[in-house]
């Protein structure tokens, strides 16, 4: 693999700069670190190359972190196999859950009721196949009916979250290109995924950046933001052989029209101590904020809410499930609130209930969304899972609020898919089974699903995508600079076979062509 200078003493030199305050770091400009520069979209998220980023952390900083999730989930590695290697048979084998999971099913057979509590919350569900599509788990509620499908991983719910509290944030030094930013906070991210990777002892650990977080006690990075970004988030694609699906669904959708963050692939280089170590390949994604704002609705100072939990459902407002994602949404939830109020109202009189709600909610948009969506088959969002979406209150459009898209990396799996009709979702899903009820939004949606097929959905088209992403990063998957032992969920036969295999991605992508043909004629 690719050696890289050794960084402390500069970090060391930087940091006594910077802390007293006196003057911007040496090596700063504006267009670089400074929080008025206009987001660069093709030097952070090139679609033709890997990027390779470079991690200091202080052994203290990181001993900080490991303690930290200690506390939360238990030491490293004390739900996986030995060694880091994840369980199942070496590299890409299956994640062994949490054991609170599987003893809740112990004796039962699938769809049977079972209770669990984990990290100190109680939750009923049924059992269901879990990673090894035999074992059967209690997962979190979140599914249609309470339940949630098996198969794929255990991802958390809007319901239950696996881990108790965010994890903390520790100050790093961040190397691209030649260029250096400083004190930058860096914590692990995720729910299922982060809980996963740490009980299975794999060091492929998903992480957030904040290029000012830090801000207050080093006023000489005040403002600091990477090329107009001020956070970053890197997945580390578990429970995704093809380590693709985040991206390509990413790009389908900005294709579509749909707002949601650009994506890249990242190589990930970490010194905590010992030199820098390749933790792997990872998906470089814009985190919700105000970069992605300016992108798709021309402004950034409405209000900005993360939907997750029971509340994101719609059938009932509840402020704690819509996270304050922006000054303005500190203000209120008068948007959501609204919008929520006027999709439960009475749809006696049809024509006045779609007034009331098109008011409220750009619902051409969240049709298109849909559509995309359910043609694609990203499950781990609204219908089946209440989160993964943010919305926002666009003051250009009298604050009506707009649907964005987040975290793909559990799409284009078949195996969890809602029918293309959505007959199945009940009213605890309102915001699709009410407009699926209307049939001028049905229209409008079968409308959208027949135009996904012959655009940004064709196969050929994803196909193309698919295979694009796939060589690009193969070197650093199983090629050159391939994953290393205890820092891989993947082995090279399982990295070909999830796109080219009788059930990959290139199988999917006309599959799902011909379904949409078959239902929507």
């Amino acid at each position: 693999m690719q050696g890289v200078p050794r960084w402390g003493a500069l970090a060391a030199l930087v940091f006594l700069t910077t802390a007293c305050g006196a003057s911007r770091p040496e090596g700063w400009s504006d267009e670089t670190h400074g929080k008025s520069a206009q987001a660069a979209y093709d030097v952070v998220f090139p679609s033709d190359k890997v990027q390779r980023f470079d991690i200091v952390i202080s052994p203290e900083n990181w001993q900080a972190m490991q303690d930290d999730m200690t506390d939360m989930l238990g030491a490293f590695g004390s739900g996986g196999g030995p060694g880091g290697t994840p369980p199942g048979g070496g590299p890409g084998g299956g994640m062994t859950p949490p054991p609170e999971l599987t003893a809740a099913c112990q004796d039962k057979t699938a769809g049977a009721e079972c209770s669990a509590t984990l990290n100190g919350t109680t939750f009923t569900s049924t059992c269901a196949k879990g990673p090894d599509g035999a074992t059967l788990l209690c997962v979190p509620q979140g599914g249609p009916g309470g339940g949630m499908p098996g198969g794929g991983g255990i991802p958390g719910g809007g319901n239950a979250d696996l881990i108790p509290r965010t994890p903390v944030y520790v100050e790093s030094t961040v190397h691209f290109e030649g260029k250096t930013w400083w004190n930058v906070g860096i914590r692990l991210k995720g729910n299922s995924t982060l809980s996963q990777t740490w009980r299975s002892g794999v060091g492929k650990l998903p992480f957030r950046l904040n290029f000012d977080k830090f801000e207050d006690e080093h006023p000489g990075i005040e403002g600091q933001h990477f090329y107009g970004f001020s956070k970053l988030s890197f997945s580390n694609n578990q429970g995704d052989a093809s380590l693709i699906r985040d991206k390509v669904a990413s790009d389908t959708f900005l294709a579509a029209g749909i707002p949601a963050p650009h994506t890249a692939f990242a190589a990930v280089y970490v010194d905590h101590g010992d030199g820098p170590e390749y933790f792997g390949l990872y998906t470089l994604a814009e985190d919700p904020q105000k970069s992605l704002l300016r992108t798709h609705f021309g402004n950034d100072t409405g209000a900005l809410y993360e939907a997750d939990g029971t509340g994101a459902k719609w059938v009932t407002f509840d402020q704690e499930s819509f996270g304050a994602e922006s000054d303005a949404a500190e203000q209120g939830w008068e948007s959501v609130e609204a919008a929520i109020t006027a999709l439960n109202s009475s749809r006696s009189d049809a024509e006045a209930w779609r007034t009331r709600l098109e008011a409220r909610l750009d619902v051409e948009g969240f049709l298109q969304w849909l559509a995309v969506n359910t043609v694609m088959v990203n499950w781990d969002s609204y219908g089946r899972m209440s989160h993964n979406y943010y919305l926002y209150a666009d003051p250009s459009d009298g604050d009506r609020l707009h649907w964005i898209t987040w975290d793909h990396n559990l799409s284009m799996t078949s195996t969890q898919a809602l029918s293309l009709t959505l007959s199945e979702v009940t009213a605890d899903w309102p915001l699709i089974r009410f407009l699926m009820d209307d049939p001028v939004y049905r229209a409008k949606y079968e409308q959208y699903a027949r135009e996904t097929i012959e655009g940004p959905l064709a196969a050929a088209t994803m196909q193309a995508r698919m295979r694009q992403a796939h060589d690009l990063i193969a070197p650093w998957v199983v090629g050159e600079n391939a994953e290393r032992e205890g820092f891989t969920f993947t082995s090279a036969q399982q990295f070909e076979d999830a796109l080219t295999g009788a059930s990959g991605l290139l199988k999917h992508a006309e599959q799902r062509e011909a379904a949409v043909r078959a239902t929507f004629p």
